[in-house]
Order: structure tokens, then sequence, then C-alpha cells
């Protein structure tokens, strides 16, 4: 009896073999790092095995750096090691920028290792539409065990406090930050296995008159006197995401 699907389509029975109506499994064996949170259009996706691709860098104090690490990745050869420095504003970061999409829910996904000397791990996904900057910020703060937000005051408030996450030499944990730059609110914040539903917060925005562009970044923020390392990978950007 036939039976399955075409691969590229939903309709239409045939022999032999059966289609598919989701290749997401087919993608994530064949070792795409979008295996986590499958939500959402990929727009970029990354473990890094072609170097730091669009990714740029930016250090704060000394002995900071940012380079590509083997042995400390999730998956492939290649993880990028953050490493803070021991003074100024102490940290280490990664940054890039897309043109200016059509509004839709966007996120940023990254997994990441915890040092026991990690200060913070931070997310931003920040639009520029021409007469604003929107910012959607979440971080994880090791020493205060908290999970924190970016307000429209531009304050950091608290999202969930009591978050404790086990420290690692490999990006062991992930996180994944959604905004709707539609509305220009927060979405949701994942955090390993745990969701927050962040709807009806608004992202800050403040008056900027630069052309439109999109903007993403991943901090690393060390214990003052200490050069920190932590290891970043399987980075996602996507589009489209449910609200």
């Amino acid at each position: 009896m036939p039976h399955g699907t075409p691969d590229w389509g939903l309709v239409g029975p045939k022999d032999i073999v059966y289609g598919l109506d989701d290749l997401g499994e087919h993608a994530v064996r064949l070792g795409s790092p979008h295996l986590w949170d499958r939500r959402g259009d990929a727009l970029y996706a990354t473990c890094f095995r072609e170097g730091l691709g669009m990714f740029h860098g930016a250090l704060s104090g000394a002995g900071a750096t940012v380079r590509l690490s083997t042995g400390h990745s999730r998956q492939g050869a290649y993880a990028v090691m953050l490493r803070s420095g021991v003074d100024a504003l102490r940290y280490a970061m990664l940054h890039l920028a897309f043109p200016f999409q059509d509004p839709s829910a966007v996120g940023l996904e990254l997994s990441f290792a915890v040092n026991p000397r990690t200060s913070e791990i931070r997310a931003d996904v920040e639009w520029y539409d021409g007469a604003n900057v929107h910012r959607g910020r979440v971080l994880y703060d090791h020493v205060l065990s908290q999970l924190r937000y970016w307000t429209p005051g531009g304050v950091w408030a608290v999202l969930q406090a009591g978050v404790v996450r086990h420290t690692c030499i490999r990006p062991e944990h992930t996180m994944k930050l959604v905004v709707d730059m539609d509305v220009q609110e927060y979405v949701r914040f994942l955090l390993d296995e745990q969701a927050y539903d962040m709807r009806g917060i608004a992202a800050e925005t403040v008056l900027d008159l630069r052309a439109p562009y999109w903007y993403f970044a991943i901090w690393h923020f060390g214990l003052v006197g200490f050069n920190v390392d932590t290891y970043i990978d399987n980075v996602i950007v996507t589009q489209n995401e449910p609200r």
C-alpha cells in the first residue's frame, strides 16, 4: 500500500520509502547546530567550523582575549574563547550585524560554559529603524544567581532569582532571547530547561538616527582581578519566531 509523502511536499502518497513533513531531525543528524530550540527560521547559524565568520570581538581589561579554541566545543572542532580582562570593565564579547529585516519576532541562541569566576553571561538583540534604537537584553548573573533583563528605563530588573547553573569547561548550557521587532517587546527567554514568558515587557527605545540595521552581541564578564575564560558555541540567529 502506498505510504508517506514526497520530501518536497505534504500531499501525495508514494511507495517503498517514506516522505518527511519536517526535515529538522535530518539536519541535526547531519551536524547542524540548530538542535536545541527549533522554533523560528534560521537566518544565521554557526558552530565556528569556518572561524569567527561574521563575528567581531571586543575587549576590556588587561589580558582580555577573543579567539578560536579547540577542545572546548559543544559541536565540531571549535568554540570561541572569551577571556575577560582583570580590570576596567572586565569583559570579552562577540558581536555581529545584519541588514534590517521586515519586522518579526527574532531570536539569539547560544551555548556557553560557566567558569567558577564568571560574573555574567549576557545576550543582546538591538535594532535600528532610522529613527530609534530598540534594545532587548538578558543576562545570567552567576554570582548573585539571578536572571535580569534591560528595562524600557535603561536599567536592569530581576527576571528570576535563585537561578543556579553548574560550572563547566565546555558549553553545556544554552540560552535563547526572543524579542518582537514589530511591537518592540520581549517575547521569551530560555535557559536550559526553563522558559520565561516575557510578553508585554517593552524593550528600551532611544532616539538614534543611524541607518537601519540589526545588531547582536554575546558578553562574558569575569570577576575583578582575574582573567576568566568561558567558551561559546552553536550561535543561531532566527526570525519569524512564534509569539
